[in-house]
């Protein structure tokens, strides 16, 4: 997965792009600029169907590690639909999300929509 963040402060996970960093070294970059960003993505977030249980766990040991520092950075998260409805309960898990990480997460129908909301959601925090 690729942390791209080429058009920051929007912020795409790009989960079809393989890089030679893990996703917890992007991320740690990432917060070592110090600068508030959206973070973007069109997969689901139930759809880590390949990670195996260690995988996910030291996943979840970085980011509870950084969750202080991600939580006064990132200023949300927005989850692009491109025509596919997300489900129930991967809408119950993006808000179980955002209540652990403290930033709220919507979803688009489209990139223009997302990057919309994700004005919406910086312009807030000025």
């Amino acid at each position: 997965m690729l942390v791209d963040d080429s058009r920051a402060p929007f912020v795409f996970l790009r989960p079809e792009v393989e890089t030679g960093l893990s996703i917890e070294e992007q991320f740690q970059r990432l917060l070592d600029k110090g600068q508030p960003f959206v973070l973007m993505t069109d997969h689901s977030p139930d759809d880590h169907h390949d990670e195996s249980v260690e995988e996910r766990r030291e996943k979840a040991l970085f980011f509870k590690k950084v969750k202080d520092r991600l939580r006064s950075q990132c200023r949300g998260m927005i989850v692009i639909e491109r025509g596919k409805p997300t489900s129930g309960p991967a809408r119950l898990m993006a808000a179980t999300a955002s209540k652990v990480f403290g930033f709220a997460v919507a979803f688009a129908s489209d990139e223009n929509e997302a990057i919309r909301q994700g004005e919406a959601l910086l312009a807030r925090e000025e």
